[in-house]
């Protein structure tokens, strides 16, 4: 999924704004995109060693036989990540995005509480509860029969910055969603973060306790609980039917796996079998179940 521009830009353009070398077609970028889902007039993202450059923001897929990729347009970086963020930035500031700008859809069944916020591009699903004070970020799709408890922050952005050269630190535009399944329950002040250039997804059946935090593009699978004061840092995948006990931590973009038990005040940094019970600072496997 791809996020659409309000307006398109020039590639050379772009290239002015960020002072950034660029090379290949001069392509009119429509909107930003993951990597993987990149159309032809995308802005996306690689990092990767290349040509005498310490890294390449590329925009949009052309063909360089020393990339081994296909790619149309590119700019040269020192620190394509930063590059990447200013160009966010300015996109966001100068020209804005149009994803998430159609009304909200609440189906007539859904139960919406008192002070609750519902910006634009949601949809709450049939016999959906959302209770008092919650807020709903552009771009949260919940289906059917599950609840929001009080005070929750459903797909606020992610917390994701680089520090320019004098060290001030530049926020990182999150421009994903949030994809809540059927039968969902997420308890009183938690929050769920948004993702970076795609959804942060939490499937059907799952359950989440109080004071949870969930950060950018993690995937909570089918039926997993998350107990309360747990945090799932960004990227992380919970799998199906796993249990994630009180006051645990988890290390960014590892997996955990089905049917496993993360236990009480565990600080994961690896990677969790399936069916296997892990604990300890740092976490490390008990023993199989």
């Amino acid at each position: 999924m791809g996020y659409k521009l309000n307006a398109p830009i020039m590639l050379s353009v772009l290239a002015a704004k960020l002072e950034c070398e660029w090379k290949g077609v001069d392509i009119k970028i429509e909107g930003v995109s993951s990597f993987n889902t990149a159309l032809e007039s995308d802005l996306t993202f690689l990092k990767q060693a290349a040509q005498g450059a310490a890294g390449i923001a590329l925009i949009t897929r052309i063909s360089d036989s020393s990339l081994d990729i296909e790619f149309s347009g590119v700019l040269f970086s020192d620190n394509p990540r930063l590059t990447f963020i200013k160009a966010l930035n300015f996109l966001v500031s100068e020209i804005g995005f149009s994803t998430w700008d159609s009304p909200s859809v609440i189906h007539p069944t859904a139960k919406i509480g008192q002070n609750v916020v519902v910006e634009d591009g949601c949809f709450v699903g049939a016999n959906t509860i959302i209770e008092h004070n919650v807020v709903l970020h552009a771009g949260t799709r919940i289906g059917e029969n599950s609840r929001i408890r009080s005070c929750s922050s459903i797909g606020g952005d992610g917390f994701g910055f680089e520090r320019l050269q004098d060290g001030t630190p530049l926020r990182f535009p999150h421009l994903g969603g949030v994809v809540i399944g059927d039968d969902v329950e997420i308890g009183s002040c938690t929050a769920v973060a948004r993702g970076t250039l795609s959804d942060t997804v939490i499937e059907d059946n799952v359950k989440i306790d109080n004071l949870v935090h969930i950060a950018h593009n993690c995937l909570v699978r089918n039926g997993a609980f998350v107990i309360a004061c747990a945090e799932i840092s960004g990227g992380v995948e919970v799998g199906r039917n796993s249990w994630i006990a009180p006051n645990s931590c988890t290390h960014q973009k590892i997996v955990i796996g089905d049917d496993s038990i993360v236990g009480l005040g565990a600080v994961v940094t690896k990677d969790v079998s399936a069916k296997s019970v892990y604990a300890g600072n740092p976490a490390k496997k008990i023993r199989d179940l």
